[in-house]
């Protein structure tokens, strides 16, 4: 049974390392940005590529004209949603300094007057005023900042997704332009091709990516439970004999705790673009903490051994 449990183990591994070399052989950094790009686009706006796959070195211009104008109208609603974003940020930021009753009695105090000249712009003024006035006490306003705050992040995270997305398009756009701009008729119909079957071949890379990641994670979980069932096993078949292994099984789950106690759920610009929520974020910084615990307690035991051997030699 437990040659058995070896070899699926070691096998699943195997396989798991083969398919992640295979799909990074594949892909140098060009192509991952290009990968990506062509992705997020095709999540975003897929209508993009579709016209892109369907245009003729005669159509360029008019594809061009098209993207060029609605992007150009995406940027501006972007530089006003920027705007709402800093008026946002600046009031978070101030309710963020109220720390005790005494500071919140102050800034209460100062409210209308500070207050006017940092919404004199805002589109939800409104909102921000009565939400506030409506708190009465302090422990009624950190309910009122956990909420805010929490608004505010995901006002911050749809501008920042919107904001990849125009920089992803405009990344193709210019391509597109590019390809255009060429004076030979042949170069350019050549490099549209080019462009077209790379969009076309990164479309059926994102699906074998899809299903190797969906083959991986399967991978992962059957190879955790092959081990967590074959550590379970030989717990239990002598427990006295495996008391160490007991207190290391104890101390993982400890880190466990810890890691996810004292992991932040702040959103990163890079969890954001990835919509990520803070329970997400608090379980990867958790993941990390008991990774890095892990890895330097491992390399840690593997120095005090040597030292150890090599005093008991010396002896």
């Amino acid at each position: 049974m437990r040659k058995i449990v070896n070899i699926t183990v070691f096998a699943l591994a195997g396989l798991t390392v083969l398919l992640t070399i295979i799909f990074v052989m594949g892909f140098n950094q060009e192509t991952k940005d290009k990968f990506r790009n062509t992705a997020e686009i095709r999540t975003n706006n897929p209508q993009m590529i579709n016209d892109l796959v369907n245009a003729t070195i005669e159509t360029l211009p008019t594809f061009i004209a098209k993207y060029q104008e609605e992007l150009s109208a995406r940027n501006e609603a972007l530089k006003k949603q920027q705007v709402q974003r800093n008026i946002f940020y600046t009031y978070v930021y101030h309710l963020g300094n109220i720390v005790n009753q005494d500071t919140y009695d102050n800034f209460k105090a100062k409210f209308p007057a500070n207050m006017t000249t940092v919404f004199s712009a805002a589109d939800n003024k409104d909102y921000f005023i009565s939400g506030f006035n409506s708190v009465t006490s302090y422990a009624d306003f950190k309910k009122y900042y956990e909420k805010i705050s929490a608004e505010y992040d995901m006002f911050r995270q749809d501008h920042l997704v919107k904001v990849s997305a125009v920089k992803a398009e405009t990344t193709l756009l210019k391509q597109v332009s590019d390809i255009d701009a060429a004076i030979s008729i042949t170069k350019k119909q050549y490099d549209l091709d080019m462009l077209q079957k790379n969009v076309n071949s990164y479309k059926t890379g994102a699906i074998e990516f899809n299903l190797s990641l969906v083959l991986s994670y399967i991978i992962f979980f059957v190879t955790c439970a092959l081990v967590i069932t074959f550590l379970l096993m030989g717990i239990f078949s002598n427990l006295k004999g495996n008391f160490g292994m007991l207190i290391g099984i104890g101390l993982l789950l400890l880190l466990v705790v810890i890691g996810y106690a004292t992991a932040s759920s702040e959103l990163t610009p890079v969890m954001m673009k990835e919509k990520a929520d803070p329970g997400t974020v608090r379980w990867v910084g958790a993941g990390l903490f008991v990774g890095y615990c892990v890895f330097f307690g491992t390399i840690a035991v593997i120095i005090v051994t040597m030292i150890m051997n090599s005093l008991k030699k010396a002896k």
